[in-house]
């Protein structure tokens, strides 16, 4: 069930639904809060925003952002060819904030990597999230990717256009979460991240 005839299955509403909102939010929040007695506090920690924060952390979305600027061109190109344009765009950049940035920013580094820490130590709730977070991404790309994330049942190119930089953003932000404690940039990090790439989709530009 594309949304919006979208090219990308990442716009399917099955995926975003289900996919990501029963396995990444429902039930992991069900052991987080309700099994495990983590407070809403272990995820903000009292975050209280500084100068020097909001500027490292417009740096960090703006980064995310400029990865993928080579869309623009034959997003803005492919956007008269649509009647309704205004609302693709408008999903093009909700849907990865409500489908990739909040929901597995909020489990990978908020509930599991908190839960590690606590449990083992810092490095290694860094690695063990970002290879589970790397094999989130794997078995969905490996039977439907096509692209530069790798073509469908080709195992070499999904590790070598999903796996290796998948795994190196989630060391990184990893790290940033250990350090800074900083949640709603690092969402808001990876929803830039997958920004321009939507927009691609909902208007059938080839990644």
């Amino acid at each position: 069930m594309p949304i919006l005839r979208a090219k990308d299955f990442i716009q399917d509403v099955w995926y975003a639904v289900v996919f990501k909102f029963a396995f990444l939010l429902l039930i992991p929040s069900i052991l987080f809060f309700g099994i495990w007695k983590y407070k809403t506090q272990d995820l903000l920690l009292g975050l209280k925003p500084t100068g020097t924060m909001l500027i490292k952390g417009a740096i960090l979305i703006s980064v995310g952002f400029f990865l993928n600027t080579r869309h623009i061109p034959r997003i803005a190109e492919a956007m008269s060819s649509f009647e309704d344009s205004e609302l693709r765009f408008f999903l093009g950049i909700l849907l990865p904030l409500l489908i990739a940035g909040l929901p597995e920013e909020l489990f990978f580094r908020g509930m599991l990597q908190t839960r590690l820490e606590k449990r083992w130590n810092t490095q290694l709730a860094i690695l063990v999230s970002g290879l589970l977070f790397t094999a989130w991404h794997l078995p969905s790309r490996f039977l439907l990717a096509n692209g530069v994330e790798g073509q469908a049942g080709d195992l070499a190119s999904v590790l070598l256009g999903t796996g290796v930089p998948v795994f190196v953003i989630s060391c990184f932000f990893g790290w940033h979460w250990a350090r800074y404690r900083n949640l709603p940039v690092l969402i808001l990090a990876h929803w830039a991240v997958d920004l321009l790439p939507s927009l691609s989709s909902f208007f059938g530009v080839s990644h």
